[in-house]
């Protein structure tokens, strides 16, 4: 956005061009998501000193999840293109997260941990009622499958756009121009 700006302020672009920021929000903002949550490749399940552990590549490098340290557990299912997206969204007791697809064995595995930790006193996770669902638990969600895949496409595509529009309404405020494209006063 800074570039638009610049270059709309030298003259080189005209006032109403702010596509440059328009794109970056648009690009920036599915990136920023996709590391936030870890979303990872193909996981693996690892076993060490008797603890399990979940370790996939993400886009800043490998992230390794302790299952029996979790501290949250959620679900995200949506349209795709083809099919669905199932992924479970986890956090461990360090801060760390990953993103894997809610299938075998990872699936198992989780829900071993989640039952695991609700056998001991004192230990919660936070698994909603949505990820219990899909790992085979009580309680089970009360709304229809379809109803949080329509909520989080919605969301999806609220994550690609609001990013694109605070770039573009940034950079017409730089650029001193108005956001309908009419040079500013």
């Amino acid at each position: 956005m800074f570039v638009d700006a610049g270059l709309i302020r030298s003259h080189v672009l005209k006032g109403t061009y702010t596509g440059i920021s328009t794109l970056a929000g648009v690009i920036a903002g599915p990136i920023l998501i996709a590391i936030w949550y870890g979303f990872a490749g193909r996981p693996s399940i690892v076993v060490q000193g008797g603890r399990y552990f979940v370790s996939a590549r993400t886009m800043t490098g490998v992230r390794t999840l302790c299952l029996d340290d979790l501290a949250s557990v959620r679900r995200y299912t949506s349209i795709a293109r083809v099919g669905y997206i199932d992924e479970l969204h986890m956090r461990d007791g360090k801060q760390v997260r990953l993103t894997v697809d809610n299938k075998h064995p990872v699936s198992t595995q989780v829900r071993q941990a989640v039952r695991r930790a609700e056998s001991r006193p004192g230990c919660a996770i936070a698994v909603t009622r949505h990820a219990r669902t899909g790992l085979g638990l009580e309680p089970r969600s009360r709304l229809p499958e379809g109803v949080h895949r329509f909520w989080a496409f919605w969301m999806m595509m609220a994550s690609f756009g609001i990013p694109a529009l605070v770039s573009y309404v940034t950079a017409c405020l730089l650029a001193g121009t108005g956001i309908l494209g009419t040079p500013g006063h």
